[in-house]
This record gives structure tokens, C-alpha cells and sequence, in this order.
């Protein structure tokens, strides 16, 4: 049973893990698209530019992302528009809409094949995150038997 629980697990951080490869990989192509909204679902109420390109005669559409949001209580200041994470602290903190104001010009990388799948200017993807996951699930189950054994 334990074994099932652990492959389960090792199954889903795998998938996750070739889906965002598969999307940082193969996302080859690039155009430049124009700011035409601001998503604010995520989970601090941050407005992300979402990016219309075209690729042919079909329109795609991609938000600006951030692999994660660290909210903390200091006056740190993010400068890195472009880095991998957003913090949100009492300090000044990144005004999205100030940056790319709607109308403005960023640049969408794509998969050639399948434009729907790409990201905006730079990867933010969670890569490292699933590949940690699946280590921490191996080396968890691998020390558990090592117990079962020591013990029976």
C-alpha cells in the first residue's frame, strides 16, 4: 500500500515536471505581442499583464507570470521586474500596470507547433520544484524501507 501511495505521488510530480519541460523546451518561437488586460487571480491580488500575440491569423493570448509570490513584512524592495518571483512587502512594490501599460510591447515565446502552449518575455516555471518533489518522494520512500527493514 505504501509503495502505491509513493509511486502515485513520484506519478504526479513527473507528469508536472514533463509538462513544464515540455513548455520551456519547446517554446522556440517568438513574436511580439501588446498588453490588452491585467489578471488579478492569483493569490495576492497582483495585476499580471496578459499579452495578445498572433501567430497566422489566430490570436493567443499568455499572462506575465511569476513562478511565486513571497509576501513579507520588511521594507524589501523588488527591483528585477523579470525575476522569477514577486515580493509583496510595505515597502514600494512593483506597479505592473505602471510598467507595461495596456498597448505596450512584450515579447510571447511559443511552441512552433502548438502556439497555444509558451510564456511571456522569460520562463517562470516550478521545474525545480517538481524535480525536488519527486527526489523528496524517492529518498522518503527509500528511507521508510530502510526502517521497515531495520526494524522486521
Amino acid at each position: 500500500m505504501m509503495t502505491l501511495v509513493f509511486l502515485i505521488i513520484l506519478l504526479i510530480f513527473y507528469t508536472l515536471y514533463l509538462r513544464e519541460m515540455k513548455v520551456k523546451t519547446s517554446s522556440t518561437a517568438q513574436v511580439m505581442g501588446e498588453v490588452v488586460a491585467f489578471d488579478s487571480k492569483n493569490q495576492l491580488l497582483v495585476s499580471l499583464p496578459v499579452v495578445e500575440y498572433q501567430v497566422g491569423v489566430e490570436s493567443y493570448q499568455k499572462t506575465f507570470s511569476y513562478a511565486y509570490f513571497i509576501e513579507t513584512s520588511s521594507k524589501s524592495k523588488q527591483t528585477d521586474v523579470f525575476d522569477r518571483r514577486y515580493i509583496l512587502g510595505s515597502g514600494k512594490n512593483l506597479d505592473l500596470r505602471l510598467i507595461f501599460p495596456i498597448g505596450s510591447p512584450m515579447t510571447a515565446f511559443y511552441h512552433p507547433d502548438d502556439p497555444q502552449i509558451g510564456f511571456v518575455e522569460r520562463y517562470a516555471g516550478l521545474v525545480g520544484f517538481y524535480k525536488i518533489g519527486m527526489i523528496l518522494a524517492v529518498g522518503i520512500y527509500l528511507g521508510l524501507l530502510c526502517i521497515l527493514f531495520l526494524v522486521f
